[in-house]
């Protein structure tokens, strides 16, 4: 009779990288799980798995993804799911835009900020019920309702490592994938609809708020969110700065009497990073006689990156 494996959780933080690889360097043969959320390290002689938990993944934050997970089985949403399946694309996610990307002072700047957004956008696609909704919202804080619905999107890099050496790796990913990239897409579907109706008073936006130069259209475009299905709020900011540089934009204001700053990359700069990254990694390996790579493969390996040493 087999030996019932042996479950050990573990806090996920910046030690993890030093327990990772006292284990690589026992050499005996093991199993690692790599991913955003939650690590894991399968001993496969003692048949022990380690499980490394982030703070943000609490019980309740569990029970709300099992809430979702239930939903997303209803016979009455499967046309539905299917639909999304076939049309929604991992590549066209957007999670930001910058307008015309000066550097300049606003004083009167104020934020629109919708309430729970990927979790209200997943009620708004009809795959969650009401009560699964207003759950999540009830118990559950910000940052485990991100989680929660982020859970979605469940992506593990798995290594096998064997006398301290990588002997398989694949890329394990939740079958709901789809389901996120979804979520996504249809937040980003009401930011860009506000942004394309009020670009003179449009400065930027970051996943789920919106910023704008005054706070009299503020009141047109909450209510522009609210006849989409999102509900919002409004929130007055103070000393908005904006300061444009060669990677990156960054927004400096203050909030509430707090200090806030929020950083939104310049694409076509990290493009062209990613570019010559790319050239360079694929002259090594021609010079080994590898097949060239390309920068979806290196997107998609968060961890290794699959890549061959350069020196």
């Amino acid at each position: 009779m087999a030996k019932k494996q042996k479950t050990i959780t573990c806090k996920l933080d910046r030690n993890f990288p030093k327990i990772l690889d006292s284990f690589i360097n026992l050499g005996t043969p093991i199993d690692v799980g790599l991913g955003k959320y939650s690590s894991f390290i399968y001993e496969k002689y003692t048949n022990t798995k380690y499980k490394f938990l982030t703070k943000l993944q609490t019980k309740k934050t569990f029970i709300g993804y099992v809430k979702i997970l239930k939903d997303l089985k209803r016979d009455s949403i499967q046309v539905i799911l299917s639909d999304l399946q076939d049309n929604v694309h991992e590549k066209n996610n957007t999670y930001f835009d910058y307008g015309r990307a000066e550097t300049k002072v606003y004083n009167d700047a104020v934020c629109v900020d919708l309430n729970s957004a990927y979790l209200q956008a997943l009620f708004n696609l009809e795959l969650i019920t009401k009560d699964t909704k207003n759950w999540i919202d009830k118990y559950l804080s910000k940052s485990e309702r991100l989680v929660c619905v982020g859970m979605l999107a469940k992506r593990k890099e798995v290594l096998t490592f064997s006398n301290k050496k990588i002997v398989t790796e694949r890329l394990d990913e939740s079958k709901h994938r789809f389901v996120f990239n979804a979520v996504i897409q249809e937040v980003a579907s009401v930011m860009n609809n506000v942004m394309k109706h009020h670009t003179e008073d449009f400065i930027a936006y970051w996943v789920d708020g919106i910023y704008l130069k005054n706070e009299w259209i503020a009141l047109d475009v909450a209510q522009q969110f609210e006849d989409a299905g999102f509900p919002c709020k409004i929130e007055y900011l103070e000393n908005f700065k904006s300061k444009v540089n060669i990677s990156h934009i960054t927004y400096t204001y203050n909030k509430e009497g707090k200090f806030k700053r929020l950083e939104i990359p310049v694409m076509q700069y990290h493009k062209n990073r990613q570019r010559e990254i790319l050239s360079v990694i694929n002259s090594k390996r021609i010079e080994r006689n590898l097949p060239p790579i390309d920068i979806q493969t290196i997107q998609k390996k968060t961890y290794t990156q699959g890549l061959l040493s350069l020196t």
